[in-house]
């Protein structure tokens, strides 16, 4: 696509820089947003279920099932407050004492200068991220002030959801309001995605792999079971990661029989991941390449550490539909006008004949 300076594009420009600010200055607000979307997509489907197959309004279906949200959410407050924030710090301790051990084994050997040094550098970082995110699972309940708003905005964009339609229809096609509230409808598709897909691939991970550690005995099978879930949580290396630092210590409890047995489930739980789940899941939103996915990754873990390979794949995905907005609406303009100069060859009259 040729950029060409005209006023249409100027705007485009103009909205592009003004999204991109209101990005960073409620940054802070990231989590909002989060809970918001997967709210009111959670929501939402139900909603839409229940309206096309009882008939059920579309404001009784969402105040319905936020009742019965409610009571889940106060069952699991309760838990969350007596059972699993209290135990945060417990399976922390134990995820750690799995790291010092192996850190201990490798020492014990002699190879702490040698191979193990990259070996430890990996196996740091790799507890650094499932630290992070443990914590922040063990923080949720202290920023529950950003559940109950997102649930609260949820409801109400739900409920009111064909008014803001007739409102959004009334907006210019090509006003600045209007291609802001797309790019930010593209922002939120890209997270509903991104969050669907990595709690899928981490599910599945989990329960592949507890298996495997019950039939081998392993110790701290909990603290494990966290460790593997929220590294697949972490797109696209978090299972890689986890599958190696699991073979490693399962050398250090079992042998190479251990090792061999991880070896096979990661590159089984890899190949379903790499080859099933994610091409499922995105390609029916957008179609990129491999080497693009991972230079990504890359270029924004080293920018923004952990939180870069959260944010690697919806940027990716903003800026993909962005640009394939502003294509089809510049083939949508030179169709127009083709067609004018059609109806206007047409409208003129012939040429006077020869005598």
């Amino acid at each position: 696509m040729r950029m060409v300076f005209t006023d249409r594009n100027v705007r485009r420009i103009f909205v592009l820089a003004l999204f991109l600010g209101l990005l960073f200055m409620f940054r802070h607000l990231a989590v909002l947003l989060v809970f918001f979307v997967l709210f009111e997509r959670a929501l939402g489907v139900g909603a839409k279920w229940l309206n096309a197959r009882f008939q059920v309004p579309i404001a009784a279906a969402v105040i319905g099932q936020i009742a019965l949200t409610l009571a889940v959410v106060a069952l699991l407050g309760f838990l969350g407050y007596t059972r699993v924030v209290p135990a945060v710090p417990q399976l922390r301790g134990e995820l750690e004492g799995q790291f010092h051990h192996l850190r201990g084994w490798l020492q014990a050997r002699g190879w702490e200068h040698t191979v193990s040094e990259h070996a430890t550098q990996g196996l740091e970082r790799a507890q650094h991220y499932a630290g992070n995110v443990v914590g922040f699972l063990g923080s949720v309940g202290k920023s529950a002030v950003y559940v109950v708003i997102g649930l609260i905005l949820s409801v109400v964009f739900l409920i009111e959801n064909e008014e803001l339609e007739r409102w959004r229809a009334s907006l210019g096609e090509d006003s600045p309001a209007r291609i802001l509230m797309r790019y930010f409808s593209y922002l939120c598709d890209a997270i509903a995605i991104t969050a669907k897909l990595q709690v899928i691939v981490a599910l599945v991970n989990t329960l592949l792999t507890l298996p495997v550690l019950v039939l081998m005995r392993f110790p701290s099978i909990p603290a494990l079971m966290v460790f593997l879930f929220v590294m697949g949580l972490i797109p696209v290396v978090g299972g890689v990661v986890s599958g190696v630092v699991m073979a490693i210590l399962a050398y250090t409890h079992k042998g190479m029989v251990g090792v061999g047995v991880f070896f096979a489930s990661t590159f089984v739980l890899h190949k379903i991941e790499s080859y099933y789940l994610s091409p499922r899941l995105t390609a029916q939103h957008v179609k990129l390449p491999g080497f693009v996915i991972i230079t990504s990754l890359i270029l924004f873990e080293h920018l923004f550490g952990l939180v870069g390979l959260f944010l690697s794949f919806p940027s990716l995905y903003v800026a993909a539909k962005i640009r394939e907005s502003w294509r089809d609406a510049e083939r949508e303009r030179e169709d127009e006008t083709r067609l004018t100069g059609m109806m206007r060859l047409s409208r003129e009259p012939p040429p006077p004949r020869k005598a």
